[in-house]
């Protein structure tokens, strides 16, 4: 008996289910990392001949312009559906809601737990969220803090316990702090980083931030251009 119209092709995979984004959610997310409203987006196919996932300047494709980011932006962001990078620096201010340290190079883990242990030691409490070739670190400020005096204590602190910073005394690999700049023009925007509780290409998932909620403490810092 033949079996007319069956097909040897396997049914898709199912992919879990996205849970949408709140605004309340988005604008917490506002209050507790976003510097400024000028962000990054991460391309949504890999380049054809490295393979990686770039990001780029947000900008309005008629105008040229830099699109803000906003409550939809972010929920996206969160959702899954894009992915945003976020600026260190308030150039108004100088500061800084949040110091983030990022690694991806073979034994970054060892030096990420030392770096924790000792954070801990001075009473500071660094969020550990995974990422596909490494980890970063996130430190969340009580209120902004300048960012000069964050990139002090963070390679100060780095240095003293032996873990490599890239680029300082020519080491090519090596924990990579944002912001990346002491301070920036009015017209700068300095280097932007991952935002954190994004999902990450090519795996699709979610990075988490790893801490208990009694730990947050609320930022009262307040957003630039």
């Amino acid at each position: 008996m033949s079996q007319v119209g069956l097909s040897s092709r396997k049914p898709p995979r199912p992919h879990p289910e996205i849970l949408p984004a709140t605004i309340e959610q988005a604008r917490e997310y506002t209050v507790w990392f976003v510097n400024r409203r000028a962000y990054t987006r991460q391309t949504d196919r890999p380049d054809e001949n490295s393979g990686k996932y770039y990001f780029y300047q947000a900008r309005n494709r008629q105008t040229k312009e830099r699109l803000a980011l906003d409550d939809q932006v972010i929920r996206k962001h969160l959702a899954g559906v894009q992915t945003v990078g976020l600026y260190a620096i308030n150039p108004e201010t100088q500061r800084s809601k949040w110091v983030a340290i990022d690694a991806d190079y073979d034994g970054a883990y060892r030096d990420l737990r030392t770096l924790k242990w000792e954070l801990e030691r001075d009473g500071v409490n660094a969020i550990v969220e995974m990422s596909r070739r490494g980890a970063h670190r996130w430190i969340l400020c009580e209120e902004p803090l300048p960012a000069k005096l964050c990139r002090i204590y963070i390679y100060n602190l780095a240095l003293r316990l032996d873990v490599p910073i890239k680029g300082t005394f020519k080491q090519v690999d090596g924990i990579e702090v944002f912001s990346r700049q002491d301070e920036i023009g009015a017209e700068e925007f300095g280097n932007a980083i991952r935002g954190p509780l994004a999902f990450i290409a090519p795996t699709c998932t979610g990075t988490g931030l790893r801490m208990h909620p009694a730990t947050w403490t609320t930022s009262s810092g307040t957003c630039a251009r």
